[in-house]
């Protein structure tokens, strides 16, 4: 339960492959949103003109323009649809236009004396900012930040127009906190529920671990991203030794203990945001180290195989078991170099570790062969 709510409080726990897709997320509905209120706004300058005077409405129309423009520029901002911090920007933006807008629209209605009639499509639009946050999946504290804002802009609005204090002014503060939980609950929940398909569809259910095909989708994005910023890029292969022989002589069940204690090891040292550990088949095992060299990462490789070798597991038939791992590193090197071929390199140097006497890591070089831990 603490786990889960440390997932729902803030995105510092969360790796860097669902931040693409919670990003993903929250572009596609702002720009969606975006796209909707360029129409509504536009088409409300008609309301405007029939229900307010023309000198009135005239003037709101330019707010109305530039509110309409400044969200048609976000329904076309197409850029970094997988960076988290772009995507949160281009929420904040469009909730700090809209408030705009409803501060402006305000300041004029008041100041012509039509305080007493602001409707049409004015009153309601601190009430529509805060509900909206329900349609996006937030953590806890996004939402607060998000409903503080709206709360505030409204606090200091009636406060300008003397509002505040009285019975309407504080009915509608409180009206604003309580849609604020509701569309917080509605949009933790939401994060939540991404949080809980997205491990359903990117995780081995045995380990936990990332599963092949989030694996293999990953190196293919850290691999582009490595060639084009010229930074390096390392992956470690696994493979437990002799597992078929344990699985024989000690059951299922004790491989299974095996392969989730071996996955705990490689979780607690893919300790960057950035690295990812995977279960690439039966007791095989990827991982993927984007910006480590291959110094950095036989230091990762070493360090996994000292876990093994400090690990004693007690298996169902009572016994105290140990294991042990062949891991084969490769480098990107070559700018040229795709996944098939470094997975290749890797492969080969695991196969190399395995024949050298296993328990040990060779690093595959550039040409043949391997080279020895």
């Amino acid at each position: 339960m603490f786990e889960v709510m440390n997932d729902l409080l803030s995105a510092g726990r969360h790796s860097r492959y669902f931040n693409h897709t919670r990003s993903y997320s929250l572009y596609s509905r702002v720009r969606t949103i975006a796209w909707i209120l360029v129409v509504l706004q536009t088409a409300w300058i008609l309301v405007d003109w029939l229900l307010l005077p023309e000198d009135v409405s005239s003037t709101i129309a330019y707010g109305r323009i530039a509110a309409s423009a400044s969200c048609l520029a976000l329904g076309v901002w197409f850029s970094h649809p997988y960076r988290l911090e772009v995507s949160l920007f281009r929420l904040l933006l469009l909730v700090v236009v809209l408030t705009l807008f409803q501060t402006w629209s305000n300041w004029i209605l008041v100041g012509e004396g039509f305080e007493s009639e602001v409707v049409a499509g004015y009153a309601f639009f601190p009430f529509m900012i805060i509900t909206m946050i329900a349609i996006f999946p937030l953590t806890i504290l996004e939402v607060a930040g998000f409903a503080t804002f709206v709360i505030l802009v409204e606090l200091i609005t009636q406060l300008w127009s003397g509002k505040f204090g009285l019975v309407d002014g504080l009915n509608d503060l409180w009206l604003l906190a309580v849609l604020g939980c509701i569309a917080g609950w509605a949009s933790v929940n939401q994060l939540s529920m991404l949080l809980v398909l997205y491990r359903q569809a990117t995780r081995d259910p045995l380990t936990g671990l990332a599963n092949r095909r989030q694996v293999m989708d990953q190196l293919d994005g850290d691999i582009a991203e490595a060639h084009e910023k010229g930074t390096p890029l390392s992956v470690l292969l696994f493979d437990l030794d002799k597992f078929k022989s344990f699985n024989d002589n000690h059951g299922h069940a004790a491989g299974d203990l095996v392969l989730k204690q071996f996955s705990k090891i490689l979780k607690d040292n893919a300790k960057r945001k950035v690295d990812l550990a995977g279960r690439f088949g039966g007791e095989e095992f990827l991982m993927i180290l984007p910006g480590l060299n291959e110094a950095e990462a036989i230091e990762v490789a070493d360090a996994v195989r000292d876990g093994c070798h400090n690990t004693k597991l007690k298996v169902p038939t009572g016994e105290e078991v140990s294991f042990r791992t062949s891991i084969g590193i490769a480098v990107l090197h070559d700018k040229n170099e795709d996944r098939t071929r470094l997975l290749q390199r890797a492969d080969e140097a695991l196969y190399a570790a395995k024949d050298g006497g296993r328990d040990r890591y060779m690093v595959a070089p550039l040409d043949t062969g391997a080279d020895a831990a």
